[in-house]
């Protein structure tokens, strides 16, 4: 998020070290290494962007802010990342005052992009998993999706601006430098930018496990179980568990009468029934009125549909067809949640290695700027600059390791 502080001289303003001089045969080879992850980032965010423009499967609300995620390192890469190696070779700048403030806040208004889209992503995650209902319907549009991408890109803007208007202070510096030269911003862009944002997302991913874990206990019962009968008192324990925010889905569940019985054609219909996957039991229940059995399907009732149900059922052990229709609806339930939980372990790693790539650069830029007796020699602060900026080609790998989709979708593109 920061050039380097170099000076004609190779002196750090720290008088704490001598950096190298540029013209080393090292520094050329540092530079030609730079160059090199310049194309690999501009070459992994872009075959991110069109896996995802082109294949079907992957279009879907993470995956679309994935892509602005992207687009925010390609311009990184694009915008930034080729002036500090220029910075690198050169050791000194030598343009104007107002294209070292607009180049800052490009490096600042992209890192700071990154990191909401990456607090977007984990929300949209968090209403994946602890909000089913609500995250597959009117949640789920791409409105919302557009929303949240305009809402990180104009805070970013928002937070980088400041240097556009003189709060960098360029005017008083020697003009060899192009670096930040207000303490008070270097404190301000680091906690809006990166301390803020990373609290947050952390959080919301505490609460991801949270969801997760305790969905966990509550369906390894059932699992273990299977479709055995369980007693009438534990079925009307559990008789607002399909209400639940965590467990629910919407479906209609239509209930045709048994071949034995085509006299009497009726059709029992349930509309937009609240269900989980695993809490649905065939069961036959004997009309009073007709004498004739009929096929039905056991329900966790809600409160107001309880004194509806027939208090005459009795499950039918032989009506297999109805238990395997039970034990698909199962598994479907079961792969969707490890999907959800794959995608959020996939998720959880991306903001870890954002972490692990950016959390000593910004420690290192605050002590620099606030902390006259602290010695961070110039080949430090270059390190953990090129740290930062390594994380914006880490993404395209990890997501071909850990999702299959995208892993499909990359050997597709570069095998036409």
């Amino acid at each position: 998020m920061s050039l380097l502080n170099v000076t004609a001289d190779g002196v750090s303003s720290t008088n704490c070290s001598v950096s190298p001089s540029p013209s080393s045969p090292l520094y050329n080879f540092y530079a030609v290494l730079l160059v090199l992850l310049i194309f690999c980032v501009v070459f992994g965010n872009v075959l991110v962007c069109v896996a995802v423009s082109r294949e079907k499967a992957l279009q879907t609300t993470t995956n679309y802010l994935i892509v602005s995620l992207a687009v925010s390192d390609l311009l990184l890469a694009t915008l930034v990342m080729p002036w500090a190696v220029y910075l690198e070779v050169v050791g000194e700048w030598r343009f104007s005052r107002i294209h070292c403030d607009i180049l800052l806040t490009l490096d600042v208004m992209m890192c700071t992009a990154s990191i909401l889209n990456l607090c977007a992503i984990s929300i949209d995650r968090y209403t994946a998993v602890a909000m089913p209902l609500l995250y597959n319907t009117r949640y789920s549009s791409r409105r919302r999706v557009a929303l949240m991408i305009a809402v990180v890109w104009f805070l970013s803007f928002a937070i980088s601006c400041p240097l556009l208007f003189g709060l960098n202070n360029t005017a008083s510096q020697e003009g060899r430098d192009c670096s930040f030269a207000d303490p008070a911003f270097v404190v301000y862009s680091s906690v809006a930018s990166f301390y803020v944002p990373f609290i947050v997302t952390l959080l919301v991913y505490v609460q991801i496990c949270v969801v997760l874990r305790r969905r966990g206990r509550r369906t390894a019962p059932s699992r273990r179980h299977g479709l055995h009968p369980e007693p009438r008192d534990a079925q009307r324990s559990r008789k607002n568990k399909c209400t639940h925010p965590e467990d629910v889905k919407l479906c209609t569940l239509i209930v045709k009468p048994p071949p034995a019985a085509p006299q009497h054609k009726r059709v029992t219909l349930v509309k937009e029934a609240v269900v989980h996957p695993l809490d649905v039991e065939p069961v036959c229940f004997l009309s009073p009125d007709r004498g004739q059995q009929q096929q039905s399907v056991s329900v966790a009732p809600s409160p107001a549909q309880e004194n509806t149900h027939t208090r005459h059922g009795w499950r039918d052990r032989n009506t297999d067809r109805e238990k395997g229709a039970a034990v698909k609806e199962r598994e479907r339930g079961r792969l969707s949640q490890q999907k959800e939980r794959k995608a959020t372990q996939m998720l959880a790693i991306v903001l870890g290695v954002f972490i692990i790539c950016w959390l000593p650069f910004f420690l290192t830029h605050v002590l620099k700027a606030h902390c006259g007796s602290c010695c961070i020699s110039p080949s430090l602060y270059s390190a953990v600059t090129w740290l930062g900026y390594l994380n914006s080609a880490v993404n395209p790998v990890i997501y071909t390791t850990f999702n299959i989709e995208f892993r499909k979708a990359f050997i597709k593109i570069l095998h036409c």
